[in-house]
């Protein structure tokens, strides 16, 4: 399951992540918390890169952004729910 990570994979996904340099969102007026609805036209969502889903071939149809104090927010494009959270 998309939970079901461990720690040495959360570094890993954190590391591939931060190599990608993605746009940090700065401007959140919106909970960060799992569950929570991303506002779909003020985030642009990015698609998890293959080596991510490599590591945890369950992430393979999420999308991610970045904020700006670093956390990774893992985002189901269908819903546009925050499903996991990586700091």
């Amino acid at each position: 399951s998309i939970n079901n990570v461990t720690v040495e994979q959360r570094t890993q996904i954190t590391q591939v992540i931060h190599e990608t340099k993605v746009e940090p969102v700065r401007d959140v007026n919106f909970d960060i918390s799992v569950g929570v609805e991303v506002p779909r036209h003020k985030i642009r969502l990015h698609r998890l890169p293959a080596r991510i889903v490599k590591i945890v071939p369950a992430y393979e149809s999420y999308e991610y952004f970045v904020l700006a104090d670093g956390r990774i927010v893992i985002v189901d494009p269908d819903t546009y729910k925050i499903v996991v959270i990586l700091s």
